[in-house]
């Protein structure tokens, strides 16, 4: 009866430690940087933060993520930093007030910074997330791509077609640009050309001469004209939709 006895109390206080596990995730609360806050790479990234947990904090993980952007300057979104930082003693909170030096070879754009963290048993705070923009302090200017094609939305029947005029430049070093002209699908080319070795920081379409008519080799749908370019530290690409219809 005593072997019984002594099997319950020990079930009883395995069931009891079991109902105490902590299942509470930790709170992560980004103060700074806020959302569209631009930062200048000579002037880094403060970090301003709270962690909170109910039995206490093992690690949180900071990531800086770039984010592809259509019509406007995109991050290099392959490139990431990630910081991995322990917290001491298992603090149940900790205050965050760091700087975070940035190279001057960061590209400029859009970026996505996540802060976690797990507590000591294991448990993963819902991230807290920012989008900022960071901006080269050498170079933050993207190229500028002025280029005419088809009438953006126009609709285009047989016999009826466009010139490509205007140009793509940059203030300091434009190394490349492309343009694509044909189905949004890509299922139909009509054009594609990529631009290096560019000489003067400037693509020039008007000395080109491209004309381009349709044909009953178009197939009906939605086309448009696409045209990306690229410096040493940013990327821009441009759009002009179009249709074909019989």
């Amino acid at each position: 009866m005593r072997q019984v006895l002594i099997a319950l109390s020990f079930l009883g206080l395995l069931a009891s430690c079991q109902m105490e596990d902590d299942v509470e995730k930790p709170v992560v609360s980004i103060e700074s940087p806020v959302d569209n806050q631009i930062v200048y790479t000579a002037d880094g990234l403060r970090l301003v933060a709270t962690l909170t947990d109910n039995t206490g904090l093992l690690q949180y993980k900071l990531v800086l993520t770039g984010i592809d952007s259509l019509n406007d300057v995109g991050a290099d979104s392959t490139s990431h930093l990630i910081f991995i930082e322990g917290v001491a003693n298992s603090e149940k909170a900790i205050y965050i007030d760091d700087y975070i030096s940035l190279s001057d070879t960061t590209f400029n754009g859009f970026y996505r910074l996540t802060l976690t963290c797990i507590d000591v048993e294991g448990n993963e705070a819902i991230r807290d997330t920012v989008a900022i923009r960071i901006r080269n302090s050498i170079d933050s200017e993207p190229p500028v791509i002025n280029a005419l094609g088809p009438v953006a939305g126009d609709t285009l029947s047989f016999g009826e077609g466009f010139s490509i005029t205007g140009n793509v430049t940059d203030s300091q070093s434009l190394i490349y640009s492309d343009i694509y002209v044909g189905r949004t699908n890509g299922s139909h080319e009509i054009l594609t050309f990529g631009f290096s070795g560019i000489v003067n920081n400037t693509v020039d379409y008007d000395g080109i001469g491209w004309y381009f008519q349709v044909d009953s080799t178009w197939n009906e749908g939605a086309y448009h004209m696409y045209i990306t370019a690229w410096d040493n530290y940013s990327g821009v690409s441009h759009e002009i939709p179009f249709y074909v219809f019989y």
